[in-house]
């Protein structure tokens, strides 16, 4: 059993709950009164008993993947054309078709390394809060080349490039309706895109608030802690590296048309480290694997964000490494909140025995429905839910969704 640890600034930042009467209240104060799985006596995390660690959690995360949820989650496509001849393809919930005064707030998702909308982790999110009783709008964002996608000119995307998350942003903001409430939110890879891009905007971007989910933050030390275990050395990184040489693989042709990498190098990279210095850093333009390591990492950023931002990340992660979490940058920041656990592994968080489900829903989706009810601009917003609520729906969709697992 692990209790949630918050850090944060000792006078964290003040938001106005437009809906509720103007009131002000600070952002670590509203998370105490709306988030009972971050702050309380329910805050909380018992890992599934034969999950006892990091890495059994992060390898059932795997497994997972293959998971059915209760609603059946059913992404709209839409293609955009990028200013430089690339495309992006962003899968809507629950459709692409938008009347121009539907203001409803719409979550937009990042995921993580060569990931995409399938993603367990994104669908068991999305299946509470774009169904009843909630009835959100999200986006999931999928990298160049990512969920079946295609890639149109040479190149690919990496952990620090944010000129994508932008252009996407431009169009999201053309194509809802004026106002509307956008919350961030981005796991691992996606997560530290996310925060360079808000510490790169600060005041400046739509977003009212964002979530970090096992953010790396460090890449440079991210590689070095992954290269001082034996499990990390011999089966993270590799599988890492083979995930990506398949992504490479499948777009080979167009990607060497640039010119800049060799083929044969990038599918010969062992390491995630070797396909970056193969692959990203000659893409990207980078004179070395670290210089571009250095550039793409989050925790130089995190100071500089200037919305509300919850970070989320396990103790235990064996690729989102503890040690590289930049604590103090996070501290001196007023807008920052961030939230440990002792256990839960990268991207896993499971809880119960018999039938495991992801615990991280329950804080997730407390912070989103909190923001998104703070800043509604709907004359009809429905029934506002508290957290109780918010946890009992959540409890029964879970159950739904393994008792149909087992069936």
């Amino acid at each position: 059993m692990s209790k949630v640890t918050l850090f944060h600034n000792d006078q964290p930042v003040k938001i106005i709950l437009t809906n509720d009467d103007d009131r002000t209240v600070s952002i670590l104060d509203y998370i105490k009164e709306t988030c009972p799985s971050l702050y309380g006596n329910n805050a909380v995390y018992s890992p599934t008993p034969y999950l006892f660690n990091g890495h059994l959690q992060t390898g059932y995360a795997s497994y997972f993947n293959y998971s059915p949820t209760y609603h059946e989650v059913i992404y709209d496509r839409e293609i955009i054309d990028l200013p430089d001849g690339g495309s992006i393809a962003l899968d809507w919930l629950p459709t692409k078709n938008i009347p121009a005064d539907d203001p409803t707030p719409t979550l937009v998702v990042l995921h993580g390394l060569t990931g995409g909308s399938h993603e367990s982790y994104i669908r068991c999110l999305l299946e509470v809060l774009t169904f009843p009783p909630f009835n959100y709008r999200a986006v999931v964002m999928n990298f160049r080349g990512c969920a079946n996608s295609e890639i149109k000119t040479p190149q690919m995307y990496n952990g620090g490039y944010t000129d994508d998350l932008r252009r996407v942003l431009e169009h999201i903001q053309k194509k809802l309706a004026p106002g509307t409430p956008l919350v961030g939110i981005g796991f691992s890879l996606g997560s530290n895109i996310l925060v360079k891009y808000l510490g790169e905007e600060k005041e400046n971007t739509p977003f009212k608030a964002a979530l970090s989910v096992a953010n790396p933050f460090d890449f440079r030390s991210s590689m070095d802690k992954l290269g001082e275990t034996l499990i990390g050395r011999n089966v993270y990184s590799p599988s890492m590296a083979g995930n990506l040489k398949r992504a490479f693989g499948r777009h080979m042709d167009i990607l060497a048309k640039g010119g800049k990498v060799v083929p044969e190098e990038v599918m010969a990279a062992k390491t995630i480290r070797d396909f970056d210095d193969a692959c990203t850093r000659k893409m990207f333009n980078y004179t070395t694997v670290n210089n571009y390591y250095r550039d793409a990492s989050s925790c130089r950023f995190i100071e500089h964000v200037k919305i509300p931002l919850l970070c989320m990340n396990a103790l235990d992660d064996p690729i989102a490494a503890a040690s590289c979490i930049p604590y103090d940058e996070i501290k001196i920041n007023p807008y920052v909140v961030l939230a440990t656990t002792d256990y839960g592994g990268h991207l896993g968080w499971f809880e119960h025995s018999r039938k495991p489900t992801r615990w991280m829903v329950k804080p997730l989706s407390e912070f989103i429905v909190a923001m998104f009810q703070a800043f509604d601009i709907r004359e009809n917003q429905g029934n506002k839910m508290d957290a109780s609520q918010v946890d009992d729906e959540i409890d029964e969709i879970q159950r739904k969704a393994t008792d149909n697992q087992m069936a």
